[in-house]
This record gives C-alpha cells, sequence and structure tokens, in this order.
C-alpha cells in the first residue's frame, strides 16, 4: 500500500515544489506550444497570402523564439512534471496510468510527431521562404504541428477532468486492481468536466500565445535593424489582437460552462483556492482579482486593435501579465478545489485510497509502510520512540501538503497549541472550517504518535 521510500522536500514543501513547476509548464505549454502553434500557423498563413515576405520573416523570427522556450523550459518541465509527481504521488499516478494506460501511450506517441514536426517546421523555413510553393508547404507544416499539440491537450485534459470528476456514476470501478471487472475506461474518459475543459483551454491558450506574439512583435520590430521589419509591426499586432478579440470571449464563455459542471462542494472552495483561507469570506477581493484580469486583457486587446503602431511596450507587458496571473489562478484553484482529494471520492491527497480507510484505521498505516525502518514504526512499551514514530506517520500522511517548519509548516501552524489540542484536532479531521484536510487515518495509538510529534516542534530549543 505504502510501497515506496518516502521524499520530502524542505522549507517549500511538496505541493509547492509541484506547482511551481506544473504553473511554468503551462506557461509554456498552453501559450508556447498549444496556443503558440494556431496562432504562428495562421500568421504564417497570412503573410503568405498577402505575399509580404517582411512579415513572414518576422513570423519567422518569433518562431525561433516559441521554438527555443517550448523545446527547453517545456521540455524540462515537462519531465519534472512526472518526475515530481511520482515521487510526490506515486500511488496516484500508478492508478492513472492503470485507467489511462493506452491514451497516455497514444499521447506520448503524438507528442513525438508534434516535437519531430516544431523542429522540421523551424528547420526548413528559410529554405521553404524562397519559392511560393515552398511556403504554402511550410504553412501545411505548420497547421500539421498545431494539430498534433491540440491533440496531446485533449487526452492531457481528460486525464485531468478525471481527477476532478471522475464520473463513479454509482460505481467505484476506478482501480482495476481493487474492482476487477468493473472498470468502464470509456466512462473515465468522457467524464463531464473534460470536454468543458478542453474548449476552454484551447481559446484560452490560442488568446494567451497571441498576446504573447504581440508583446515578442514589438520587442523583435523595436530592436531590429531592418527597416521593413520594423515596419511589419503595425499588421501583425493588429492580426493577432484580432485573433484575440474572437478567442477572448469565446474562452470566457466556455470558462463559465466549466466552471458550472464542477461539482458543488469544489466549487464552494473557490475562494479559499483564489484568496487563501484568511481571506475566504472577502467575495469583493476575489471579484476585483477577476475584474483587474479580464479588464487589463479587454483595455490592451483594443489598444491593440486600434493602435497598433504606437501601441507602448507596457501595454503589451500588462497584456502578457494578466494572462500570467489568470493561468497561475486558474492552476492553483483547479489542483485545490478537488481537495481533500488527488483523485475525487477515491483517493486522498496523501495517497491513501478511500476504499482502505475502515482497514486502515483498524491495522493501522505503520504496518504498511515497509520502507520505513521497524525502530521508526513500532511505538516500545515505554514509548521512548513516540515522537520518531509520529515523525514517520507524518511523513506519510502530512507531507504532501505540509512541511515541518516551512511554508504550511507545522510548527507555525500549531504555535501554542497543547498535545492535548492537537490530538482532539487530529480526532475530528477535517473539521468544519478545513473541508480541504483529508481525515486521520490510523489507529488510536497512532493519533497519540502524530501529536506527540506536532507538539515536539514547538518545544525543540527550550531551557527546561
Amino acid at each position: 500500500m505504502f510501497d515506496f521510500p518516502i521524499f520530502e522536500m524542505p522549507t517549500i514543501g511538496l505541493r509547492m515544489l509541484m506547482a511551481i513547476n506544473a504553473i511554468i509548464h503551462v506557461f509554456v505549454s498552453h501559450g508556447g506550444a498549444v496556443g503558440g502553434s494556431v496562432v504562428l500557423a495562421l500568421a504564417a498563413w497570412w503573410a503568405n497570402k498577402r505575399n509580404d515576405m517582411a512579415s513572414y520573416e518576422t513570423v519567422y523570427r518569433l518562431l525561433m523564439v516559441f521554438f527555443i522556450i517550448t523545446t527547453s523550459v517545456g521540455a524540462l518541465t515537462g519531465i519534472g512534471m512526472w518526475i515530481h509527481a511520482n515521487i510526490i504521488s506515486p500511488n496516484a499516478i500508478g492508478g492513472l496510468i492503470r485507467v489511462f494506460f493506452w491514451k497516455w501511450f497514444i499521447e506520448w506517441i503524438v507528442f513525438n510527431f508534434e516535437v519531430v514536426l516544431l523542429l522540421f517546421w523551424f528547420m526548413t523555413w528559410k529554405q521553404k521562404a524562397l519559392t511560393p510553393e515552398g511556403r504554402a508547404k511550410s504553412v501545411r507544416f505548420g497547421i500539421f504541428y498545431a494539430v498534433s499539440s491540440w491533440v496531446t491537450m485533449l487526452i492531457i485534459t481528460a486525464i485531468l477532468g478525471f481527477m476532478l470528476t471522475p464520473n463513479f456514476d454509482g460505481q467505484p470501478w476506478v482501480d482495476p486492481e481493487v474492482y476487477p471487472g468493473n472498470v468502464n475506461y470509456n466512462n473515465a474518459l468522457f467524464n463531464p468536466t473534460w470536454f468543458p475543459g478542453l474548449a476552454f483551454r484551447t481559446f484560452s491558450s490560442i488568446a494567451f500565445a497571441a498576446a504573447l506574439a504581440i508583446m515578442w512583435t514589438w520587442l523583435i520590430t523595436a530592436f531590429s535593424k531592418d527597416e521593413a521589419i520594423r515596419n511589419t509591426r503595425e499588421g501583425l499586432i493588429k492580426l493577432f489582437a484580432k485573433i484575440m478579440i474572437v478567442t477572448v470571449p469565446v474562452g470566457a464563455a466556455l470558462g463559465y460552462y466549466y466552471l458550472l459542471q464542477i461539482p458543488e462542494a469544489a466549487r464552494a472552495m473557490i475562494p479559499t483556492a483564489m484568496m487563501t483561507r484568511a481571506f475566504a469570506d472577502k467575495m469583493d477581493l476575489m471579484y476585483m482579482i477577476i475584474s483587474g484580469i479580464g479588464g487589463a486583457v479587454v483595455v490592451t486587446t483594443i489598444i491593440a486593435y486600434f493602435s497598433p503602431k504606437r501601441m507602448p511596450y507596457i501595454a503589451a507587458t500588462l497584456m502578457v501579465s494578466a494572462f500570467l496571473l489568470f493561468w497561475g489562478y486558474e492552476e492553483r484553484t483547479r489542483e485545490f478545489i478537488r481537495k481533500p482529494f488527488l483523485i475525487y471520492n477515491y483517493m486522498y491527497a496523501n495517497g491513501i485510497r478511500v476504499t482502505d480507510v475502515p482497514h486502515l484505521n483498524k491495522v493501522g498505516i505503520l504496518k504498511h509502510a515497509i520502507f520505513v525502518d521497524e525502530e521508526k514504526k513500532v511505538i516500545k512499551e515505554d514509548k521512548s520512540n513516540l515522537i520518531e514514530v509520529g515523525h514517520t506517520i507524518a511523513q506519510i500522511e502530512c507531507r504532501a501538503c505540509h512541511t515541518e517548519n516551512g511554508i504550511n509548516g507545522l510548527k507555525f501552524l500549531t504555535k501554542g497549541w497543547s498535545e492535548a489540542a492537537i490530538r482532539n484536532r487530529i480526532n475530528n479531521l477535517p473539521g468544519g472550517g478545513t473541508p480541504y484536510m483529508a481525515p486521520f487515518v490510523g489507529t488510536e495509538a497512532e493519533k497519540d504518535a502524530l501529536a506527540a510529534y506536532i507538539a515536539s516542534l514547538n518545544k525543540r530549543g527550550e531551557i527546561k
């Protein structure tokens, strides 16, 4: 059950480690790959149709920027996602792979095609730019690249949707190891938030990529020594603004539709997800944040469309910053509202399956911690190792969300608490005020050990 070594990330914690990696990857994959492929293919087609070779060259320079970022930062953070997911919650990854094995395999194959097409498009651009026929072929490569990039999103969005809305239909079929013969893989794939989430991400990604293209077009044209390149700013920025005029409102409408498909209990945690528990009741602040991000995008899009030549760089930067804030908030919120689950109603954030809770409450979690030394998981009769055992329990049940004394640190959260108060809190998890916390799983003795360990964090260094 706990068949993997324990990995801890001091100070920043596991969830922050994953969040940093995941959000950077979303910035690159959505803005650089999925959305970027569509925007660049459209721009190349537009420039070629007008026989505007200066704009065609500027699009190539834009492609170079997107190519470098997606094949470096995108690739590294993509690998990082797998590494971090495997060391943070191998149980969840194992469960998802069992359900989505062939879908993920197909996604991996398509992703390889995507990378090859991007490389081929970029590396052959100059050669094919010499003739109209060559440019037409190059544009087609861009379209193929855009389609393959979108297909990877198609599959990954299905998995993300499944984690939030597994589509149980009253049958806890999700794990073939637990429920052999009762698995409906198509039911898992066609979960309620797959298509709404996919549609929302598709249009939002294209809008984000258009904003990035506006910013980089401004930079490329501003610092170019070629006057013909500098003169392409107005036409290209206006083209990208047109793309945003279409995709921003459509993306917003689809985002609202996606929101309506989310389970009510998950939607109720959106204020906490966006602003933390301390500001969860300040709805006005949440609406101000949303309005500020949306307003910044709308205003800068209007400036880009009606005054592309004189658009200040600060406006282009503000536009991109608004999208970065949007995607950062969206990813944090989407991940948070699943809590206390990692896979909704199936697996808690600490990797413990809901169906295993009754058994573990009887026999304890330490019995199944095979990578832990016996002296750290068996409480001695004199209880001399109680704190050590409690530390092991915290590593198993708490480390996914908490650190010892860093971000969301147990030491600071329980400062001033007695051991009895901590024990009572453990016994009553999640409690009315923290619905995002998983219940404690284990025996009464294990609760005592965890309480002793947490209480000891604020006693270290005391002069007796």
